[in-house]
């Protein structure tokens, strides 16, 4: 019999050595197994955890060392493949998200970068992982230089853009653990958000950034933001074992970051920004987007996509 490898974060770990179940509304309602989750491949497996729950949010954004990997070898479990091609672009994305010289929005940028690369040889039937390697080795080279975080500075700002990825935000019907009166105010504040005008909006918006430049916590702690790249990263396999799309990939993914940002900015008109209020919002958006799933409009292509996605960091 085959052996594979199969990993699991320091998170999960932690997770599962904890004696107290978590209490919060997305377990009340779930069985026994959840929140575990388990990407079976053939080739290999990636234990992880549905951060719907609170606790495991909590255990996955605040923890410098959460994404530590502890490998085994196991049976595999899927007949599903990983091609090469898809483990490689996944690896080169998480090089790209931990890299020490980048912040996490040139980070993000790069990633794109590296994606939209990839879906240009996609398209052109080359599918060569070496590509994908000298590309990440390039870029890597970038970071140390200084060029990538100046490619990111001179980013021309597409306002409308932005404005409109705060108006989607209005439909927004978030299970919020708070206490009613708190939880009525953040649903308020989303909801007008929906039949605002766009002078109003973008008004809204610059408010919502400069609220978000005053949370101290991810200064205190920037490996939290970061951690929620990785997890995306690692527990999709982003950008997705069967997925041809890329720049649609990045425009989900840039959302999420964009969409986490202006809650926490709005918790923070409420109140100080605590490590439970990150969680909470965290999880409360992940389950707002398991049944309100991510699709850019039919007809977009990845190019435009992807330049979507980089007007929103």
């Amino acid at each position: 019999m085959e052996l594979i490898e199969h990993y699991q974060p320091e998170f999960v770990s932690r997770f599962d050595a904890r004696e107290t179940p978590c209490a919060c509304p997305a377990c009340q309602s779930s069985d026994e197994s959840w929140p575990h989750i388990s990407m079976k491949l053939k080739s290999q497996q990636r234990e992880s955890l549905d951060i719907g729950c609170e606790t495991a949010a909590k255990e996955m954004l605040f923890n410098p060392e959460a994404f530590v990997l502890h490998t085994e070898k196991a049976a595999a479990q899927s007949d599903e493949p990983l091609s090469a091609w898809n483990e490689m672009l996944n690896q080169q994305c998480i090089n790209l998200a931990v890299h020490p010289a980048l912040t996490l929005d040139v980070s993000l940028y790069a990633i794109g970068v590296l994606l939209s690369k990839a879906q240009q040889h996609r398209d052109n039937g080359e599918n060569d992982p070496v590509l994908l390697s000298s590309m990440g080795e390039q870029l890597a080279q970038l970071a140390e230089q200084g060029v990538l975080a100046q490619q990111f500075a001179m980013l021309p700002p597409i306002v409308e853009n932005r404005i409109a990825a705060l108006k989607e935000m209005g439909a927004m019907r978030l299970n919020l653990n708070l206490p009613m009166v708190e939880k009525m105010g953040m649903a308020l504040k989303l909801s007008e958000l929906s039949i605002m005008q766009a002078a109003r909006l973008a008004e809204r918006q610059q408010q919502l950034e400069s609220a978000w430049n005053d949370i101290a916590l991810f200064d205190e702690q920037p490996h939290a933001l970061r951690n929620i790249l990785i997890y995306q990263l690692y527990s999709d396999v982003f950008p997705g074992v069967n997925v041809s799309n890329y720049g649609e990939a990045f425009l989900g993914l840039a959302r999420q970051f964009f969409h986490t940002k202006m809650l926490c900015a709005i918790r923070r008109e409420q109140a100080t920004l605590t490590q439970d209020d990150v969680a909470m919002l965290i999880s409360a958006l992940r389950g707002w987007q398991q049944q309100n799933p991510f699709a850019a409009e039919a007809g977009n292509t990845a190019d435009y996509s992807l330049l979507c996605g980089l007007s929103l960091l």
